[in-house]
């Protein structure tokens, strides 16, 4: 198969992977039950968020991005001013010899036929500092018109620089107005499941939830051949790298409800922190879930998957490879998570491992 045929595959591919991943979520969302007000106000407002705090981050990048090629700017503005100094320098040592030796000199040799070799030497060396004056002019040129360049390089990173630390302050001011917003939804959503067995059964729903879109996926995944081979991870157990660092704020099996305990771990984290894949895989799932927030579910084959939950942004979608190691979202407190963290589980055809097994101490 050459590379154009193997391209249009993985296209091909592609394409029913997110397809296949779509179906999965609509005959979800038309089997279970409907979302309560709250619920569905706070995953409107973490999309929103999402969309702020993506545009936020890809501004302040810019902004890191302007200011280097400022400070580059103003590195070689500096350089070229010595430079033009240096040659106008020169130049005018050159000038003021010229007018008051050479002259005379040039004149009595011309007028004195007696020495005809020291006159072609003296030729010789005025048609050199002639030579000399035009390349220090030519040079004094090129600096100038760089150093004009320079400059206005310079101004226009200043006027980018206003466009976007305003444009930055805007969507400071919307994504802490969307988190005052969310508290709110928040509190709401706790007023709703107030009582013990109503947060028992949100909790089952949540996680029957999960489970339900974890099996679909692997039936519709086991329908697709992929275009890469994925290996699993049962060759790394004890080896995968941590998703970010921070401190283990839940246990796997930890006790969250009288019924209920962990599949995963949380690991407390300052919001906005990068959030990384274990391994290598497919994302399968980049969307937010109830109870789970703005969930990425990765795919390692042989039935293994990774699940990262309660991110503040997703930056993956469905269908995209990931490295070990590579930033697929940042920590925040979606779901209804009273402070910020990432959850994070192992799965392996379709049951919960304990996550601390698996990655690297």
């Amino acid at each position: 198969m050459n590379s154009a045929d193997k391209s249009a595959q993985t296209k091909q591919q592609l394409e029913q992977v997110k397809s296949q991943i779509k179906n999965v979520q609509r005959r979800l969302s038309s089997q279970r039950k409907e979302y309560g007000s709250a619920a569905k106000s706070l995953r409107q407002t973490e999309q929103k968020i999402n969309s702020a705090a993506k545009i936020l981050r890809a501004t302040r990048a810019q902004i890191g991005n302007e200011n280097s090629k400022l400070k580059r700017n103003k590195q070689q503005e500096v350089k070229l001013q010595k430079d033009k100094g240096d040659h106008q320098r020169l130049l005018a040592q050159q000038l003021k010899s010229a007018y008051t030796s050479g002259r005379q000199e040039y004149l009595k040799l011309l007028l004195n036929q007696e020495q005809p070799e020291k006159l072609g030497r003296m030729l010789t060396y005025y048609e050199y500092l002639n030579q000399a004056r035009s390349q220090s002019i030519q040079a004094l040129g090129n600096t100038i018109i760089e150093l004009r360049q320079v400059e206005q390089d310079i101004q226009n990173s200043l006027k980018e620089l206003a466009v976007l630390e305003a444009s930055q302050e805007r969507e400071q001011q919307r994504l802490l107005s969307l988190k005052s917003q969310r508290e709110k939804e928040v509190r709401s959503l706790a007023v709703s499941i107030a009582s013990q067995d109503k947060r028992l059964a949100s909790l089952r729903e949540n996680e029957e939830e999960l489970e339900s879109i974890i099996r679909r996926m692997e039936q519709a995944l086991r329908e697709i051949i992929q275009q890469q081979d994925l290996e699993g991870l049962a060759k790394y157990k004890g080896k995968l790298t941590w998703p970010l660092k921070g401190r283990l704020a839940l246990n796997y099996g930890e006790r969250i409800n009288r019924d209920i305990r962990s599949n995963g771990i949380r690991i407390a984290a300052q919001e906005g922190k990068e959030v990384a894949a274990v391994f290598h895989g497919r994302v399968v799932f980049s969307d937010w879930l109830r109870g789970f927030g703005l969930l990425v579910i990765i795919d390692h084959g042989k039935g293994y998957m990774s699940l990262y939950g309660n991110n503040q942004s997703l930056f993956k979608e469905v269908g995209d490879w990931v490295e070990a190691g590579e930033m697929i979202a940042t920590v925040g407190q979606s779901g209804g998570q009273p402070s910020p963290g990432l959850y994070f589980e192992i799965r392996f055809q379709g049951k919960a491992h304990n996550p601390m097994q698996w990655i690297r101490g």
